[in-house]
């Protein structure tokens, strides 16, 4: 059968809201659902018979279309998109044999031509026959979801955690509702925002399973993924000692971008800078990474801090790069935390909201350059050099003299002390007399 390509947007990863169609537990182990229910519908002397769709993930998608018409079926068209893809697909169905009744299959080659995993796919039919009679079927909508595994659920309060059948227990999902509702609840108390409902959070039992779903992403070296546009997060935590440790870092931070995401809107997300997006997140870790610490010690000494300019765009894909990438965003947030507060931070995001660029919008939101936001927080990470970034902001002309004054204050009241203590001439006689 034919296939149809998708549209290059269909290449990014997307992860759906709506993901409340789910699995079946009756599927685990299975490859294939299908996702719709036969959707019959006539008009202009045109019937739709079956109307369905099946996928296997990452392997193919089905559409099967059977139709029959009052004269002979002359063409055929497949149309369908994935959820926030601004571009349709579309496909004509070659017809060798037109008749009054056809039965199509159209199968889309999920692996040379991959959709977006776990998107909300949109897909309608257009039929017209020989008499010039057209109908155009109601769109119909299916999830391409993991369907490689079967999934169980726990909700709560607008978060549904999602883990793989097998894979983690009653206590492991409350562990992670816990952690995701605790991470909510602060966030939004700084942000003043207000999380997506609902958000869906997806725990895979292994990197490598995740990395299957997300190879689309060209990132497949994180523990986890966040599409906040979609209100959905995915993350690799095993049921294993320590599954707490890790739920603590990943969820609250795939959270940050979904909440941050609602707050600033669509479009404002776009101008928040990727330190500022990221360091958020890796600050709100409710366990601190302890690589970053020992990354970013070692970057200041050794002079290979990243310039914060070259943050402003989206991270380095590779791994070393990435990890002092967000070391020292999170390091950087929580500096101004420290110096401006959460006040500090909404009046950040509200100028980026406002479409700022990187620099302007420190400027904006903080009342500093972006020049002294860097220098005062390299200045925090070793308060004992702080005259090298000193001199760095102020320059050598301004700091010399001051050198100069300190140095010559104690060296004066020195002076003053050895000028009391020295007898006149007449004490002396006297001591020696007494001596």
């Amino acid at each position: 059968m034919s296939t149809a390509r998708t549209c290059s947007a269909g290449f990014t990863l997307v992860l759906v809201v709506s993901l409340l169609v789910l699995v079946p537990p009756a599927a685990a182990g299975g490859i294939r659902a299908i996702a719709d229910a036969n959707a019959p519908s006539s008009a202009n002397g045109i019937r739709v018979i079956e109307n369905s769709v099946e996928h296997s993930f990452a392997q193919h998608v089905t559409f099967t279309l059977e139709a029959s018409s009052d004269a002979e079926i002359s063409e055929v068209y497949l149309f369908f998109r994935a959820i926030h893809d601004e571009a349709t697909e579309k496909k004509r169905v070659s017809l060798e044999d037109p008749s009054q009744d056809v039965s199509l299959e159209v199968r889309h080659d999920a692996m040379r031509y991959p959709l977006p995993p776990f998107a909300e796919i949109t897909y309608w039919w257009q039929i017209t026959n020989a008499a010039g009679q057209e109908l155009k079927t109601p769109p119909q909508q299916f999830t391409y979801h993991d369907n490689r595994f079967s999934w169980d659920r726990l909700s709560g309060d607008g978060i549904t955690i999602h883990w793989m059948t097998g894979d983690g227990d009653p206590a492991f999902a409350q562990t992670a509702l816990d952690i995701a509702r605790a991470s909510v609840r602060d966030i939004e108390a700084e942000l003043r925002g207000s999380k997506p409902d609902p958000l869906e959070v997806f725990i895979y039992d292994s990197e490598a399973n995740l990395q299957g779903a997300m190879v689309l992403t060209g990132r497949d070296w994180v523990a986890g993924q966040a599409r906040p546009e979609l209100g959905v997060v995915v993350v690799a935590v095993p049921e294993a000692q320590g599954y707490t440790s890790r739920m603590k870092r990943y969820l609250p931070h795939e959270i940050t971008h979904l909440l941050l995401y609602e707050l600033v809107t669509p479009n404002g997300y776009t101008y928040v800078p990727t330190w500022l997006n990221e360091g958020l997140a890796t600050a709100n870790e409710r366990l601190p990474t302890p690589e970053y610490a020992l990354v970013l010690e070692k970057a200041r000494r050794a002079g290979e801090l990243i310039p914060l300019e070259d943050l402003c765009v989206p991270f380095s894909p590779d791994a070393q790069t990435a990890t002092l990438s967000y070391a020292q965003s999170g390091s950087l947030v929580s500096f101004i935390r420290e110096e401006h507060g959460a006040q500090g931070i909404r009046q950040l995001l509200a100028a980026y909201a406002d479409g700022a660029s990187c620099k302007s919008g420190v400027e904006e939101g903080l009342g500093v350059t972006f020049r002294e936001l860097e220098a005062d927080w390299q200045m925090s990470l070793n308060p004992d050099s702080g005259w090298r970034t000193l001199l760095d902001k102020v320059g050598l002309w301004i700091v010399v003299p001051i050198i100069g004054l300190l140095l010559a204050v104690p060296m004066m009241g020195g002076l003053r002390r050895r000028s009391k203590e020295l007898p006149t001439e007449g004490e002396g006689a006297e001591l020696k007399r007494v001596s």
